[in-house]
C-alpha cells in the first residue's frame, strides 16, 4: 500500500501539480492471546475478577477485570426538546455530577425494557419514542453498555430511586447541554458519549 501526496507549485500567475508516492508501513501485531485461568478478587456489589492471560510474546500477565451487570443509558428528552438530566453525589470524584438516567440491566431483562424502568425511576418520566442507538464494551470490564434516545417524554410521577440514590432532576436546553459538553474544562456530566450519540441522530 503506497500514499499518495499531491503538491501545487505556484509559478508566476500560473501553477504546476506533481506527485509523488510514499509507502505506507503496516505493522500487524499476533493477536492470539489464551486465556489461562481466572479468580474472584473482590466479591462485592461490583466483583473483580483477576484473569490470567498468555501473551503472544509468551508471558503471563494477570489483569484486574470489573465484574457486574451490563447498563443502559439513556438520553432522554422531553416534548418541548430539553433534555432531562439527574445530578447525584458520586463517591468516586466525592463530588455531585450530572448524567442521563441510566442502571443495571437485571437477570433476565431486556435492555430496551430496563431502559423505560431506569429513566422512570430515576426521573418521573415515561418515554414517548425509545430508540437503541448503540452498545459499547470496554477494556477492563466485562460489562456491556446500551445507550437509549427517549424522546417526547411525558411526566408521570415522582422519581423512586433505590435506596441509596439520592437525586434531583434537572431539565436544561439543549443549549445548555452543549455547554457541558463542548467546555474543555467541565467534567461535571458522566455521559458525553451518550450525549453526542443522541445530539447525532436528532441533528442537534
Amino acid at each position: 500500500m503506497s500514499k499518495l501526496l499531491i503538491f501545487i507549485t505556484v509559478l508566476g500567475f500560473g501553477y504546476s501539480v506533481f506527485s509523488i508516492q510514499l509507502p505506507v508501513i503496516m505493522m500487524e501485531l499476533p493477536m492470539n492471546w489464551k486465556k489461562i485461568g481466572e479468580r474472584l478478587g473482590y466479591d462485592g456489589w461490583r466483583k473483580i475478577k483477576v484473569k490470567t492471560f498468555e501473551l503472544p510474546n509468551g508471558r503471563e500477565a494477570e489483569f484486574d477485570i470489573i465484574s457486574n451487570y451490563s447498563f443502559v443509558t439513556v438520553a432522554a428528552f422531553t416534548q418541548e426538546g430539553e433534555a432531562i438530566l439527574i445530578r447525584q453525589y458520586r463517591p468516586g470524584p466525592e463530588r455531585e455530577l450530572l448524567s442521563f438516567a441510566e442502571g443495571a440491566i437485571d437477570e433476565g431483562e431486556a435492555p430496551e425494557t430496563a431502559a423505560h424502568r431506569e429513566l422512570l425511576e430515576e426521573t418521573g418520566y415515561a418515554a414517548g419514542e425509545l430508540i437503541f442507538l448503540k452498545k459499547k464494551n470496554s477494556a477492563y470490564t466485562d460489562q456491556t453498555q446500551y445507550f437509549f434516545l427517549a424522546k417526547n417524554c411525558c411526566f408521570l410521577q415522582p422519581p423512586r430511586p433505590d435506596d441509596s440514590e439520592f437525586l434531583s432532576v434537572e431539565i436544561v436546553t439543549v443549549t445548555s447541554l452543549k455547554a457541558l459538553l463542548n467546555d474543555p474544562e467541565e467534567d461535571a456530566f458522566c455521559n458525553v458519549d451518550a450525549a453526542y450519540l443522541a445530539m447525532a441522530y436528532l441533528g442537534v
